[in-house]
């Protein structure tokens, strides 16, 4: 298989997820868009952004992250691991705004030359806490390369 995260391709992923109690009155969702550029083969620049919602109980909170990266795709396989970091910015309801920042990883599959599935696992450093504190951000997601 041709390497799909070669110099000059634009890459798009969209993940989201949702739940409702019966009635569906307490209801939350979640979804994620990234949109990257690769200026080397193999190497992306990205701009990600979070936004989660929820309505519980007489209450409606919403929340996002704004965060800028940058991954290494590694190899030419069906298979294809990343690494990377991100930097930027966590706000919203419940939650203090604050500069984020720290690793994360993940792994493609290439379903056809243009189109994956992915998994992804970040560490964010929260930099407005404690030095011990930051939060695991995980996903699974459908993308695209064009």
């Amino acid at each position: 298989m041709e390497n799909p995260f070669k110099q000059g391709v634009w890459d798009f992923s969209i993940a989201g997820s949702g739940s409702s109690d019966e009635s569906f009155d307490n209801t939350g969702f979640s979804t994620s868009f990234n949109l990257g550029y690769l200026f080397l083969d193999g190497l992306e620049g990205n701009i990600r952004q979070d936004i989660t919602y929820s309505d519980v109980e007489d209450s409606d909170d919403f929340s996002g992250s704004t965060r800028f990266g940058v991954d290494y795709h590694f190899g030419n396989w069906r298979f294809v691991p990343f690494v990377g970091a991100t930097f930027g910015f966590l706000y919203g309801d419940n939650v203090e705004d604050q500069f984020i920042a720290g690793p994360e990883g993940g792994l493609k599959y290439m379903l056809n030359p243009t189109t994956y599935v992915y998994g992804q696992v970040e560490y964010q450093i929260l930099f407005d806490d404690d030095d011990d504190d930051g939060r695991f951000v995980y996903g699974v997601g459908l993308g695209l390369t064009f």
